[in-house]
């Protein structure tokens, strides 16, 4: 078993290797530090590398190798290589890679007037406008992920002849597990190979393939591709016209790339920051600086501006705390519990929202069971809180002040919490591009009225 730290460490010594060799200038040298290496691993290293040598180290590549680093290559990196390295060199490794790698390296890292300069110089014409049409879908669609090199069997054949007509498939075929029975442009069934090795050599495929076909369309975003992917543990799904003929497939590896892609995106959402496609998913230091404030300073002023709401009820109760300081000593408390038990909420619905395990209808179910789980948090909170006032000294009255604030701002977190993902996703608006920073700036306003107001009811009747 090859571990992590092994990989870590492997890279980091042929890093290394790989910077001592550049020093001495051979590039004989530098093909054979090169040599045996995997992809993945060089594409890491050329990415720490100045661009000058990571050029130096792509050039030293064999072809084969050199097409698959181009593939595994950030974007900035890729977009250096794709506008310094000799076009018909470049022309040369995209024709080597799948289709729908091809497309992603040019989408991605050139512009249209580079794109189509790279693609008049295929050998492959045929295999060009292939690659053409699936630059003209939609971005982060279906068709942009999908590729046309399936297997294709005709719904008349027996399971022997299927079998040697896999035998004899285009090298350049995707995947071979799982088969498409067409007729014609039309997709009438599925099968695995496994469902072909487990048949009878005589039996025909109309017995065998399923008929009921989960598919999707070219338009189709790629998050519900990668949603119904993993729902029905497929390796990959078929790709439909809008008039219902085949147009490709989707195969699970991409789909991998599109989840960390997702993910990524959405973590940078949740800590407010702009997903750019400069920023996200690209290596930490491949980021200029600049790039980094900008992505960050649009959700930090305004949560900035939003703060001062905080102030605002501060000096609206100075009297209160004037004459209790000790009321001061528990407002970090308070508002942190109020902002984490908020952020917990969010993260719960935005999940679920994301796997269609919450839809629109269950607002109401969503809200009762969220505001359940407040006042009961809120008591075990409160009972702890109450507690540890009392051991600071702080006094019956006090403590209970604070039990009975952090009871109430449990319940309002859990609720606005839960509301606020599920109001955006009504709206068509990105909930995690809005619910974590707002529910942290709200909560710490809000929670602070309710703890000044319960100290302002509750202190002054004790007295």
């Amino acid at each position: 078993m090859i571990r992590m730290e092994t990989i870590a460490n492997n890279t980091l010594r042929l890093e290394e290797s790989v910077r001592a060799t550049l020093l001495q200038a051979d590039e004989a040298l530098l093909t054979q530090a090169l040599a045996g290496h995997h992809p993945t691993d060089l594409a890491e290293v050329m990415e720490r590398l100045i661009n000058e040598d990571a050029i130096r180290v792509f050039r030293a590549l064999d072809s084969e190798r050199a097409a698959e680093v181009l593939d595994e290559l950030n974007q900035q990196k890729a977009r250096y290589l794709l506008d310094n390295e000799v076009p018909e060199r470049i022309a040369a490794l995209l024709d080597l890679l799948p289709m729908d790698d091809a497309a992603e390296v040019l989408a991605e890292s050139a512009t249209p007037e580079r794109q189509e300069a790279l693609l008049s110089q295929w050998t492959d014409q045929e295999d060009a406008a292939e690659v053409r049409e699936l630059l003209s879908y939609p971005k982060s669609s279906a068709g942009r992920l999908m590729t046309e090199k399936f297997m294709r069997l005709t719904p008349e054949l027996t399971v022997e002849e299927a079998f040697a007509a896999v035998r004899q498939a285009d090298a350049e075929v995707e995947t071979l597990s799982d088969l498409y029975v067409m007729e014609g442009q039309r997709l009438v069934g599925v099968l695995s190979l496994r469902d072909l090795v487990r048949a009878k050599s005589a039996q025909c495929l109309t017995d065998v393939m399923t008929r009921n076909i989960v598919s999707v369309k070219v338009d189709t975003d790629q998050e519900e591709v990668a949603r119904l992917i993993s729902r029905y543990d497929f390796l990959a799904m078929p790709v439909l016209h809008s008039d219902g003929t085949m147009a490709g497939i989707v195969t699970v590896d991409d789909i991998v790339d599109v989840l960390t892609e997702e993910q990524t995106e959405d973590a940078l959402k949740q800590s407010a920051i702009s997903a750019e496609p400069g920023v996200i998913n690209a290596p930490y230091f491949s980021v200029p600086i600049w790039r980094v404030v900008k992505s960050r300073v649009g959700w930090l002023v305004l949560l900035f501006v939003a703060e001062t709401a905080t102030g605002a009820v501060l000096r609206h109760f100075e009297d209160e705390l004037a004459k209790v300081v000790a009321l001061s000593f528990f407002v970090p408390l308070l508002i942190g519990t109020g902002g984490n038990t908020g952020a917990q909420t969010v993260s719960t619905i935005i999940r679920g929202i994301a796997l269609r395990e919450i839809r629109g209808s269950d607002t109401g179910r969503v809200l009762v069971r969220e505001l359940i789980s407040g006042v009961l948090l809120g008591i075990l909170l409160g009972l702890i809180a109450f507690g540890r006032a009392m051991l600071w000294g702080s006094g019956v009255q006090l403590s209970l002040v604070v039990a009975l604030s952090i009871l109430a701002i449990c319940t309002w977190a859990n609720t606005i919490g839960s509301l606020i993902p599920l109001a955006a996703n009504k709206l068509k608006i990105d909930p995690a591009l809005v619910s974590a920073p707002l529910i942290t700036t709200l909560v710490d306003a809000t929670g602070l009225v309710i703890y000044l107001t319960i100290a302002h009811k509750l202190l002054t009747q004790l007295h």
